[in-house]
């Protein structure tokens, strides 16, 4: 009697499947029924609700054997009559409860993958193939899924369908043969991209990191994924890797990553930490002896310890390298007026003839009009940054004495 039992109770699992995949095939012939009524909808939606409460306990029972394969796909089926709809507003650009269709899609595929598990022994597996192709042809539905989330700014949603579309060759073994060349994907570097970005915005640093040395291979957004890292760094106080990925990249390009460059120089000069700076500045200049942004990075090092005579040597290199360069002739205006005034001030109490501080005083204003060609350098590339040279040039044309140019200097900053 207890034989009997386990018999007639394994077979009662297998029926139930079994008469599940009879109302799959009826909502089956109705989905494809482009007659159909509006009134029928109802039903089959509720056949649907029906169907799934039916394979449910099946698909965990150790009581299902032969059909085990077969009420996984009957589920796997079940979610993509639910999601196919929406599926089709997306497709419309009409508005669409994406977090249902992400849900729906991953359902779909988990389920494909059991169903696969379920036969992988089988010498004649009865749904691997067709689940296959569907594994396989439904991945973009995975990334659409992580734009529209994306774009909704559910950053973490987003991350972890980018992050499902990356894992998908290892996540789905059905794939099988196919899962080397769905690896390898030509758009897995822009996807690693879109999954740092929403790993930025939803503060998982993580899997940013984790994510990243596939993100560095989508060359398109080089600059921006170097700044996506960078920030990152600094966002989670960790300055040792900060500097330590700004030097490399900028050793990589350092006329290419002069933003990074300089931040680095006021990191250094913020820490008062010359030795660093300098030694800095030698890597980038061994990289290229004609580097622009390493000549001018050595020029700050020595305006910084006011060794403004090598500072202006290393500016004008920078000059010759870029003559666009307004910082670099604002920096060698401001070494050539820091030099007339250490010299004037050296000039404070010192005993002279008229004759002797004549000849003093001519040398400040000679160092003084050293300075005007670089500020007027950098008028003529910055018009409108007003501020930033008429200042210097007022206070070059006061000690040269020029009242007028003062005056017209002075009146531009509305003085």
């Amino acid at each position: 009697m207890a034989l009997l039992t386990v018999t007639v109770s394994l077979a009662a699992q297998d029926k139930i499947v079994r008469r599940a995949r009879v109302n799959l095939e009826e909502i089956q012939n109705f989905m494809a029924d482009k007659e159909r009524k509006p009134k029928d909808t109802e039903k089959m939606l509720a056949m649907m609700d029906e169907t799934m409460a039916m394979i449910t306990p099946t698909l965990t029972s150790p009581e299902t054997k032969k059909e085990l394969a077969n009420a996984w796909d009957i589920k796997a089926k079940l979610h993509m009559f639910i999601f196919s709809p929406l599926l089709d507003k997306v497709i419309a650009h009409e508005p669409t409860d994406t977090a249902k269709l992400a849900e729906e899609i991953y359902a779909a595929l988990d389920a494909k993958e059991q169903s696969y598990l379920a036969e992988k022994d089988s010498k004649e597996p009865r749904f691997k193939v067709a689940n296959q192709l569907d594994v396989i042809k439904f991945r973009p539905y995975v990334a659409y899924c992580g734009q529209m989330f994306f774009q909704n700014g559910q950053h973490a949603k987003a991350m972890d369908a980018f992050k499902r579309w990356l894992d998908y060759p290892k996540t789905y073994t059905i794939l099988e043969d196919n899962a080397a060349a769905l690896a390898a994907d030509e758009q897995t570097p822009q996807i690693a991209y879109f999954t740092c970005l929403a790993a930025y915005f939803a503060k998982d640093y993580k899997s940013l990191f984790e994510i990243m040395p596939q993100a560095k291979a989508y060359t398109k957004e080089k600059d921006q994924i170097n700044q996506l890292l960078l920030t990152a760094y600094i966002e989670q106080g960790d300055t040792v890797n900060w500097m330590k990925t700004g030097r490399e990249i900028v050793m990589e390009d350092p006329n290419g990553n002069e933003a990074i460059a300089q931040n680095l120089m006021a990191y250094y000069f913020n820490k008062s930490d010359s030795k660093g700076a300098l030694a800095f500045t030698e890597e980038l200049l061994a990289v290229n002896p004609n580097s622009k942004i390493g000549n001018y990075a050595k020029g700050l090092v020595f305006m910084n310890d006011h060794k403004y005579a090598d500072a202006i040597t290393f500016f004008q290199k920078t000059i010759d390298a870029d003559p666009e360069f307004s910082d670099a002739y604002y920096n060698a205006g401001v070494c050539y007026s820091n030099i007339g005034y250490d010299m004037n001030d050296a000039l404070t109490g010192k005993k002279m003839t008229p004759a002797q501080q004549k000849v003093e005083i001519d040398k400040v204003k000679d160092e003084y009009a050293k300075a005007e060609p670089f500020f007027l350098k950098v008028k003529e590339l910055e018009p409108t940054n007003t501020h930033k040279w008429a200042s210097r040039l007022a206070t070059v044309y006061y000690i040269l004495g020029n009242k007028d140019k003062q005056k017209e200097m002075e009146s531009l900053l509305g003085e």
